[in-house]
């Protein structure tokens, strides 16, 4: 009897620290081989800039894929890292929802410095949204 009642109690702490650990925070950490969340984010920012340089040209879709994929290696090898590490690491942080959360609130936050800077150099007039050219 007394090895069934030990036998219990050593499964009720198995089963509670199971628990504990299962219910516990997640590492803000990333794994090894996925991206760190400064490096995740550089390399976002540089996509976004990327991919809305290449929309705004008015170019084909076939024109556009290429040109999409050229920026994309370009922006792997600045970072050094590949496509495949890339994609690993936004799947990863896409099922971690609260780093994923605060990895593009970042972006969103240097995207918005950006905008400003590029403002704050434009002619006043231009500011406005009022129109610079000259119609006769």
């Amino acid at each position: 009897m007394i090895s069934h009642y030990w036998m219990l109690r050593c499964m009720v702490y198995v089963l509670m620290i199971s628990v504990f650990v299962s219910c516990s925070k997640q590492s803000d950490k990333a794994p090894g081989g996925i991206l760190p969340k400064d490096k995740m984010i550089a390399v976002l920012f540089d996509i976004h800039v990327a991919e809305s340089s290449v929309n705004s040209r008015g170019l084909t879709n076939l024109e556009l894929n290429k040109l999409v994929a050229v920026k994309y290696e370009d922006i792997m090898k600045r970072h050094g890292t590949t496509y495949a590490i890339f994609k690993e690491s936004f799947d990863y942080y896409l099922h971690h929802p609260e780093q994923f959360e605060l990895i593009y609130q970042e972006i969103v936050n240097q995207l918005t410095a950006m905008e400003g800077k590029a403002k704050a150099r434009l002619p006043e007039k231009t500011k406005d949204g009022v129109d610079t050219l000259q119609r006769n």
